[in-house]
């Protein structure tokens, strides 16, 4: 059995986690995923192996970095499958670390993870379920009626949607400031953010904003609904390790507008924003942090007026929407689950 281990926290991976085992499955392997730590020992016993699905914070995630070391010593066959959204703080970085097996999820994290002295056997970028998408393309309904609930109408307004956590690296202090500038110069742009309640702390009272506190609380599908039904998904991350948000976005059709974040310019086709200067923090929301996060700090005004363009696009230029739409689902499809995830599969397991 092949158990696609993960935490109960991270929405993303356990997205990962999933779409992991419904590739597995196709390949004939028997899998399965679990949203906690199961002890090495029980893996052996069962002649399991394991794919390990976390952020690689070597003070955070240590329980789990030491379940692939110790998964290692007892012959169970494992890789750890990790992104970074900054440096390794390797003041917590412990020797037995360096004889475990990471896998990448992107040049950037490979680069990071190296820089360490952490060994990285492969890079495996993260994919899409090109089949949950057509699925969602064809129920956008669901997203316009979240939207109309929250008192949006995407058939009369452009709406820009951001779907991001509370952690600081997600940018949403400066994005507070993005959409005062965008209504300084179109009052008419509505704004939807899907973050958590912490994250409701970073915004002030916009005429045309709706933030709402549902992160991590509504279906799969309704998520991938509502990001279709929008007309553009900003994503005004500072730091990132990959973003399936953009992927997603690009196979649905909704033009992004993000930072030339360097995880990001590996893959997206999106409407980008300079960086102007990077800076770093080792501080998580609760202390310390395993992770000295890169931000890439950008402009305020550069990324409204970027956001004003795609909405001028929308307005005026049709076709330049439509060659967007074309350009990125030729690339998305490069990203479909079962053709990224194959690989990854046969790091653990046999496959016939």
């Amino acid at each position: 059995m092949l158990r696609v281990l993960t935490s109960n926290r991270a929405v993303s991976l356990q997205t990962v986690a999933v779409d992991i085992v419904k590739v597995a499955s196709r390949l004939g392997v028997k899998a399965t995923w679990h949203d906690r730590i199961i002890p090495s020992f029980e893996l052996r016993k069962n002649g399991d192996s394991a794919i390990i699905v976390m952020a690689i914070d070597p003070l955070i995630a240590t329980p789990w970095i030491l379940l692939a070391r110790d998964c290692n010593k007892g012959k169970v066959n494992n890789v750890f499958y990790g992104t970074i959204e900054g440096k390794v703080n390797t003041r917590y970085v412990y020797e037995w670390m360096r004889e475990v097996k990471f896998i990448a999820n992107s040049e950037y994290t490979k680069n990071k993870l190296v820089e360490a002295g952490l060994i990285v056997i492969d890079v495996v970028r993260h994919g899409v379920d090109l089949d949950t998408v057509k699925q969602a393309k064809s129920s956008k309904t669901i997203g316009a009626e979240y939207m109309q609930r929250h008192g949006l109408n995407p058939s009369n307004h452009i709406v820009v949607l951001t779907i991001a956590n509370s952690h600081p690296r997600k940018g949403l202090a400066w994005y507070d400031r993005v959409i005062e500038e965008v209504e300084k110069k179109d009052n008419s742009v509505k704004f939807l953010v899907i973050t958590e309640d912490k994250g409701l702390n970073y915004f002030r009272n916009h005429e045309n904003l709706v933030v709402v506190a549902d992160f991590g609380k509504l279906p799969r599908l309704t998520v991938l609904s509502i990001i279709a039904t929008a007309h553009i998904l900003a994503i005004p991350s500072l730091s990132e390790g990959f973003c399936m948000p953009a992927l997603e976005a690009m196979a649905l059709g909704t033009p992004i507008v993000h930072t030339e974040l360097p995880p990001l310019m590996e893959f997206s086709t999106g409407f980008t924003v300079p960086v102007r200067e990077i800076s770093y923090f080792d501080k998580s929301e609760v202390g310390p942090s395993g992770i000295i996060y890169e931000q890439h700090l950008y402009d305020v005004k550069e990324f409204a007026q970027v956001i004003l363009q795609v909405v001028d696009a929308w307005r005026n230029w049709r076709g330049e929407i439509a060659d967007w739409r074309r350009k990125s689902w030729s690339r998305a499809k490069h990203f479909d689950i079962y053709n990224v995830y194959p690989k990854l599969v046969k790091h653990v397991v046999e496959v016939v």
